[in-house]
């Protein structure tokens, strides 16, 4: 049992009702047996990860009330697997989801393993701290043998998404795209980057994320190309959950609803991102942008600090890039504006 310090009750009292006011609509006795099992157990637990005051918003749907309560509550388990909760608190995590061609003709199974091999040996070389989540559903887990990976890294886990611990099948509503932001309602992740499977892992990002990592920001957004118009790209965020997982949990709460998660199937991630998460999150983001500084003035805008190894390559590009190959080429010189102050020399920055 937990001891409650009595230095620490208005704290304590403050989380607890900022979770009645996220669950106010949910009115029958389960809430308030939920509610008390919250207080008793999981309000320590919470603020010994850290607390920071957030927006009430009130979630109508018992069940997405029931499965965050349940989550905070069992904190000594991860939204993986079994091996995923031997790491232990404090993951980072490169989250990526694996769903085949359905969701994408790209994804056949021989490019789906040549994009994995790549991405361990790069997070490996880059992330040494850090582990790969591969969220897939059960069948294409058992078609590729995914879980032989663990013999090639020990930094990688298999999350399939029709057994996730705590909050059970959410292939079952979840579109693919979506899978990758569970870690964002993991009590033991601190870290989260969702990534795309078919992009590098580059140094470019790696010298920003360690930016982010020894910042105070929550949120990390990346912009590297002229097409990347939009506040956030669904394989280009990176999120400090720790540093206020109360309002992670109330933004990313989207994800256990079944029926209001369904207007962001296939490629409508971005449109989450963009609709639900960005208003609450751009004055506390920390964002690198090399082509549409001037579009987005929210948070703190930089210039990329190293510069663009090749004409090929982008931060998010898809494979093959970075190989300073002569097909693939920027032909849009960044903006001035956003280029380092002390390279303006840099016209691909």
């Amino acid at each position: 049992m937990f001891r409650i310090r009595s230095k620490n009750f208005q704290n304590y009292y403050s989380i607890s009702r900022h979770i009645q006011q996220l669950c106010y609509n949910c009115c029958d006795n389960k809430r308030y047996i939920l509610l008390l099992i919250f207080f008793l157990f999981a309000i320590p637990i919470i603020y010994s990860i850290s607390y920071t005051s957030i927006e009430s918003q009130i979630i109508d749907d018992m069940d997405v009330c029931s499965k965050l309560l349940e989550i905070i509550y069992n904190s000594n388990n991860t939204l993986c697997s079994e091996e995923a909760k031997l790491r232990g608190n404090k993951q980072r995590i490169i989250s990526l989801s694996v769903f085949g061609p359905k969701e994408n003709s790209l994804f056949i199974d021989e490019k789906i393993f040549k994009f994995i091999f790549s991405l361990i040996n790069e997070a490996q070389l880059l992330f040494p701290t850090w582990t790969i989540r591969l969220y897939s559903d059960k069948f294409t887990i058992e078609r590729l043998n995914l879980k032989n990976l663990s013999q090639l890294s020990t930094n990688i886990d298999i999350c399939d998404v029709n057994r996730i611990p705590i909050i059970g099948n959410v292939g079952e509503y979840l579109s693919g795209k979506l899978w990758r932001f569970l870690p964002a309602l993991d009590p033991m992740v601190d870290f989260l980057s969702s990534r795309d499977l078919d992009s590098p892992l580059t140094q470019r990002e790696q010298v920003v994320i360690e930016q982010f990592i020894n910042s105070s920001y929550l949120f990390l957004t990346l912009r590297d190309h002229p097409l990347h118009g939009i506040p956030i790209l669904g394989g280009l965020w990176s999120s400090a959950l720790y540093r206020n997982r109360l309002l992670f949990f109330r933004l990313f709460s989207i994800l256990l609803d079944k029926n209001k998660v369904q207007q962001y199937s296939f490629a409508h991630d971005q449109t989450l991102l963009t609709e639900l998460i960005w208003p609450k999150i751009k004055h506390q983001t920390l964002a690198f942008d090399s082509y549409t500084c001037q579009q987005f003035q929210e948070g703190q805008q930089y210039p990329f600090p190293t510069q663009r190894p090749s004409r090929d390559c982008h931060v998010g590009c898809v494979r093959p890039c970075c190989q300073n190959s002569s097909q693939i080429r920027f032909n849009k010189p960044c903006p001035q504006e956003c280029r380092p102050k002390n390279h303006r020399d840099w016209i691909y920055c």
